[in-house]
């Protein structure tokens, strides 16, 4: 009963938003929208903790005279951040919709962003010209083969790069105009210079596409049974009740903080733990840049964070278990070797993970010059001017 509810009400706030974009379409043809200059910026709907916020951040702090919006839902926990610089939209709103269609900019870390509704703008921004120059900023440096990034899926106006070798695998590789395609590097990657050692390790997995959930979907029995039989809920429900792990993080005075993908979060109720200094970590209660910048150590298995990572040339531990079902099922493997470019070891059981962690412990959890030189190969842009090239090129569109 309480699903069909659900499905009613997204029934109707899809037959709403088409409504009103046909209605506010035909209106704006009889006025002029040149003059509007109109830029939105957003990442998912509910977040402003990606490249989307430190580039709305920086234009509002630098260039106030721009009229830059942040689309953002109206009671999620990161909207104070930006409502602390003003020109805030409400997700799915009349404004939204209204100024949707006046913007001469969308700008998102995800494909296609700014939209106010999904299927709404899946089935009539098609049916309608929209003029918008369409910004991707990304959310990760991409490395694997990404069909929903390539020219016959996503018509950009410009497609952000954070490193070199990306650059030139999206240039040759994703159809898109030689133009199009430019390494700016990534605006968040300017607020990872100032670093603020702590005493944690993270442990961020990314998720994977057979236990994949909407985050605005329900979760019913039968899907949270199903993912705890799978190798992935097993692994790192093992892991996290680890005894050498507690005496490794006792010894050490750390803490681990179990963060995993924003796809998980919804299973994130099911891992327990007895060992106080491992916390199973909700999204809503960390920002996730400053976990990096405090962290001593990453374990992660394919998560693209670990680019951020390597940036800060701090140390990695890749923990791949399940590499051959990963690349079943998920994205096609792109021109990241985790072998040949990868930037720390890789483990594929508990016991190999744990032995790692002790060798980086040891050696006072700093990167070996081995991966040093492969961090600074591969990003041969390592300042502070990310955000103001990523300006400028919006800028010139």
């Amino acid at each position: 009963m309480k699903i069909k509810k659900l499905l009613s009400k997204r029934g109707m706030f899809f037959v709403y938003h088409c409504f009103m974009y046909i209605v506010i379409y035909f209106s704006l043809q009889l006025i002029d929208k040149k003059g509007s200059k109109i830029w939105l910026i957003s990442e998912r709907s509910d977040e402003a903790r990606d490249n989307g916020y430190h580039m709305f951040k920086y234009i509002r702090e630098n260039y106030p005279d721009v009229k830059i919006y942040y689309v953002i839902q109206k009671n999620c926990r990161d909207r104070i951040k930006v409502e602390n610089y003003g020109n805030v939209i409400n997700f799915g709103s009349l404004k939204h919709i209204l100024y949707y269609f006046l913007a001469e900019r969308h700008i998102s870390t995800h494909i296609n962003g700014c939209y106010p509704n999904e299927k709404s703008y899946f089935i009539l921004n098609k049916k309608f010209n929209i003029n918008a120059k369409v910004v991707f900023l990304q959310h990760g440096i991409t490395k694997d083969y990404i069909k929903g990034a390539t020219k016959d899926f996503a018509n950009l106006d410009l497609f952000v790069c954070g490193a070199y070798p990306e650059y030139n695998y999206v240039l040759e590789n994703f159809g898109h105009p030689n133009e199009v395609v430019k390494y700016l590097g990534m605006a968040r990657f300017d607020n990872l210079h100032d670093l603020t050692p702590g005493n944690k390790i993270l442990l961020m997995p990314t998720f994977r596409m057979n236990l994949f959930v909407y985050f605005d979907d329900v979760i019913d029995e039968k899907m949270e049974r199903d993912f705890i039989d799978s190798t992935y809920y097993k692994t790192y429900q093992s892991l996290i009740n680890n005894h050498q792990l507690e005496l490794i993080l006792e010894k050490n005075n750390l803490e681990l903080l179990f963060y995993p993908h924003y796809e998980i979060q919804r299973y994130l109720h099911l891992f327990k733990t007895n060992n106080e200094r491992i916390i199973i970590a909700d999204r809503n209660n960390y920002d996730i840049q400053a976990l990096l910048k405090e962290a001593k150590l990453l374990i992660t298995d394919y998560s693209s964070v670990y680019f951020d990572f390597a940036y800060m040339q701090k140390p990695i531990i890749y923990y791949q278990f399940d590499y051959e079902e990963y690349r079943k099922i998920h994205y096609n493997e792109g021109y990241f070797s985790y072998e040949e470019t990868g930037f720390g070891p890789i483990v594929k059981t508990e016991n190999d993970l744990l032995s790692n962690l002790v060798k980086i412990e040891e050696n006072g959890f700093v990167m070996n010059d081995f991966y040093i030189n492969r961090s600074k190969d591969f990003f041969n842009l390592n300042d502070e001017n990310n955000r103001e090239r990523n300006y400028r090129a919006i800028l010139d569109l």
